[in-house]
């Protein structure tokens, strides 16, 4: 895939092969993942990662708690 912001082919994430938290963090309301490289980059544009329908989901999780996972980071609301 290439990396749209630097022009670069770079693989998807793998998570056999990656850690999440070098590549993604969630916005801080936690609906949205936000790519911290450009193989989160080009993974989150290929999967579509957030879509609304998806981020219609995790909003759901949210008000119960059950999202985003505890271990995860989350980016400050600014």
């Amino acid at each position: 895939m290439i990396d749209k912001e630097t022009g670069q082919t770079v693989s998807i994430f793998k998570p056999h092969q990656h850690k999440w938290s070098e590549h993604f963090i969630w916005s801080g309301d936690g609906l949205r993942i936000i790519p911290l490289t450009s193989v989160g980059r080009v993974t989150v544009d290929l999967l579509e990662f957030n879509r609304e329908q998806i981020q219609d989901i995790r909003a759901a999780d949210v008000t119960v708690n059950r999202h985003p996972p505890e271990e995860d980071l989350i980016k400050p609301i600014e």
